[in-house]
């Protein structure tokens, strides 16, 4: 009988963690609020201050679109101290319509929970900037530097006409 109130204990007690991790975690945004204007920080303005020209990460090349082949193009898997990191990139009218994560790291729970947290806004960056130009997303920083690897790897193939290497 012991067992039995501990079992509905425990169980009880990790619904609670569960639910506390979940509340946590950012709401998903749609793309009409994730707009420039929505993400303007509040306060003075900053009309007066001079665009700075931002430059790719060292490895990542701005993408051509007239270049790009239609169809979905498969990145390579890039490898990090958490697990594997693949997306699949689709291209229709020489565009970047959809970006699919293949594989996220599984191997513990935070790294589950990162890559859960970190795959839409990464997906949003690379739709909205057509390129694997992506922002480090702050708390996922593998994920992120694989993620980025490889759809600049899909995103070669889409150029090439080849698969990832």
């Amino acid at each position: 009988m012991r067992r039995i109130g501990f079992a509905v204990l425990g169980t009880g007690v990790v619904t609670a963690v569960l639910v506390a991790v979940k509340a946590q975690l950012p709401a998903a945004v749609p793309p009409a609020a994730a707009s420039p204007a929505a993400t303007r920080p509040s306060g003075p303005s900053t009309a007066h201050v001079p665009a700075v020209a931002s430059q790719p990460a060292p490895g990542v090349r701005v993408v051509d679109p007239s270049r790009m082949m239609d169809g979905s193009h498969l990145g390579a898997v890039f490898t990090n101290p958490f697990g594997p990191v693949q997306v699949r990139a689709d291209v229709r009218g020489g565009r970047l319509v959809d970006v699919v994560t293949v594989r996220l790291p599984t191997a513990a729970a935070r790294g589950i929970e990162i890559g859960m947290r970190a795959a839409p806004v990464l997906r949003e960056q690379a739709l909205a900037r057509q390129s694997a130009d992506l922002d480090t997303v702050s708390g996922a920083t593998y994920t992120s530097d694989g993620y980025r690897r490889s759809l600049q790897s899909a995103l070669d193939a889409a150029r090439t006409g080849r698969p990832a290497a």
